[in-house]
């Protein structure tokens, strides 16, 4: 009997977890780790200041919001529906002042309180999240996207300081279409 409640569970975990990263991957993107220096880039193009709030959308392990808290002295707020990154941010993050991460979908939170937002999508992703960020994102507010950039809409700068490092597109509200 202990050992069929053992599989019962190992089972449903086995669910929740798979489940958990499919609706993410789904959703917005896949959870796909960015090296230190690259959230660093990110944040600097953003000119993300001390005491500002950054939120990160699909927070992952929580690496934008430990470097935007420790580093750049904001208030860090990122939401994670996959349930393993999810679970390695709160650990990365126990100790860190000023940055919290959420079980909840970036879709349901409102962004007008935050000075940055901050994400890696998939352009599927930006797709659905545009709208919502041209509703919601107060006047001088930035948006910082990793890899792709917002469909049909301006940079107002990017970065891209080697051949071999990844774009990264820095837009601010008000969004300017591209004129396509």
């Amino acid at each position: 009997m202990t050992d069929s409640l053992f599989f019962l569970f190992m089972l449903l975990a086995l669910v929740v977890v798979t489940g958990t990263a499919a609706m993410g991957a789904i959703s917005a993107a896949p959870w796909v780790p960015l090296r230190k220096h690259e959230v660093r880039r990110m944040l600097k193009l953003a000119e993300l200041k001390p005491g500002e709030t950054v939120y990160d959308l699909g927070a992952g392990d929580g690496r934008i919001l430990a470097v935007a808290a420790q580093e750049f002295g904001a208030k860090a707020i990122g939401w994670e529906i996959a349930l393993l990154p999810y679970l390695a941010a709160r650990i990365r993050l126990w100790r860190t002042k000023n940055a919290d991460i959420r079980f909840s979908s970036f879709f349901k939170t409102d962004f007008s309180s935050a000075d940055v937002v901050a994400c890696f999508l998939t352009p599927m992703g930006l797709g659905k999240l545009l709208p919502k960020l041209q509703r919601e994102l107060k006047p001088g507010a930035r948006f910082v996207t990793y890899a792709f950039p917002l469909p049909n809409t301006k940079e107002d700068a990017a970065d891209k300081p080697t051949a071999r490092q990844t774009r990264i597109f820095l837009y601010r509200s008000p969004f300017k279409p591209t004129g396509d």
